[in-house]
C-alpha cells in the first residue's frame, strides 16, 4: 500500500478566519454540557447550524507568507480578529514539524508553537484555544499494520507536543478518512484518540464529510452514509466532541446524506 504523504496539508488559504455567523455569545468551557459538535464548516448558503445543537469553532491561520521564522508581530495582528470572542478557536499552523528533523530544530519549533499559543491568550483571554492536528502527530499506515518501528517513531514525535499541550486548553486530533475501509479507519481514529489523551485535555476529534484530497480517486467524494455515521458514533464513544469540518467552495445540500446522518446523529444527543 501506498505511503502516506509526510504532510497533509487541507487548508488552502493562509491567515483567513472563518467564522460562523453565530460565532459569539457561547462559553468557553470544553463540554460543559458534555459530548460537543463544532460547526467549522464552510459550505456557501449553509443555514444557522446552531439551530441542530452544533456550536461554532473558529478557524486561525498564520500570517500569509510566515514560514520557517514567527512574526510575532503580524501574528499578533491576525488574533486580534477573535479578541472579543469567547469562542473555541483552532489554530491551523501545519508549519513546524516536530518529527523526521534534529532534535534542535524540534526544540526551535516546540518553543514557537508555545509562543504562538500564548500571544493568542494575549488576544484574546476569553477564548479557548488550541492546534489543529498538530498533537498527537498523524500516523495512519503504523497503526493500521501494527508497525512498532513507526509507531514508536509516531509516539516520539507526539511526545515533543507535551510542553504545548500545557499551553493550549484542548486538543484536536485530525481523523479524516483517507480510504474506504472503515476497519482500518476504526484502527486508526482508536490510536489517534488514545494516543491525545495523553495530554490530558479535552479531546475534539476533526471529521470530514468527504475523502481526503490525498486519495486521487476519491477527493471530493462524499463518504457512504453509514460509513459517516459510524464515524460520528465511534468519536462519540471515545472523544470529548467531534469539529465537522469541509464545503471550501462547495454549495449547502439539505439533502446531502452526511447532513441527513449527522442531524439523525445531533438528536441523539438532545440536540433541537
Amino acid at each position: 500500500m501506498p505511503a502516506m504523504p509526510r504532510a497533509i496539508n487541507v487548508f488552502a488559504s493562509a491567515a483567513v478566519l472563518f467564522l460562523s455567523a453565530a460565532g459569539r455569545g457561547y462559553g468557553a468551557s470544553p463540554a460543559d454540557n458534555g459530548f460537543v459538535v463544532f460547526d467549522a464548516l464552510l459550505y456557501q448558503h449553509k443555514p444557522q447550524l446552531s439551530a441542530f445543537g452544533m456550536r461554532p469553532a473558529l478557524q486561525m491561520n498564520p500570517p500569509q507568507g510566515m514560514n520557517d521564522e514567527l512574526d510575532e508581530a503580524r501574528t499578533r495582528q491576525t488574533m486580534a480578529a477573535v479578541k472579543e470572542s469567547d469562542a473555541v478557536v483552532f489554530l491551523d499552523y501545519e508549519t513546524w514539524p516536530l518529527g523526521g528533523v534534529p532534535p534542535q530544530i524540534i526544540a526551535a519549533n516546540v518553543a514557537k508553537y508555545i509562543r504562538v499559543a500564548d500571544i493568542a491568550h494575549e488576544a484574546a483571554p476569553k477564548a479557548t484555544f488550541g492546534f489543529y492536528g498538530l498533537m498527537p502527530c498523524r500516523e495512519y499506515w503504523g497503526l493500521v499494520n501494527n508497525d512498532r518501528r513507526k509507531i514508536d517513531e509516531w509516539r516520539e514525535c507526539s511526545r515533543q507536543g507535551e510542553a504545548i499541550a500545557n499551553h493550549v486548553e484542548v486538543i484536536f486530533p485530525s481523523l479524516y478518512t483517507f480510504y474506504n475501509d472503515q476497519n482500518s479507519w476504526d484502527i486508526y481514529a482508536r490510536g489517534m484518540i488514545e494516543e491525545a489523551r495523553r495530554y490530558k485535555k479535552p479531546v475534539y476529534v476533526f471529521l470530514w464529510p468527504e475523502f481526503h484530497v490525498s486519495n486521487r480517486l476519491l477527493k471530493g467524494t462524499e463518504i457512504p452514509a453509514k460509513f459517516w455515521r459510524h464515524e460520528l458514533d465511534f468519536c462519540r464513544g471515545l472523544a470529548d466532541g467531534i469539529v465537522i469540518w469541509g464545503g471550501w467552495q462547495e454549495q449547502w445540500r439539505d439533502d446531502a446524506p452526511w447532513w441527513i446522518e449527522t442531524k439523525a446523529f445531533l438528536a441523539t444527543l438532545g440536540a433541537p
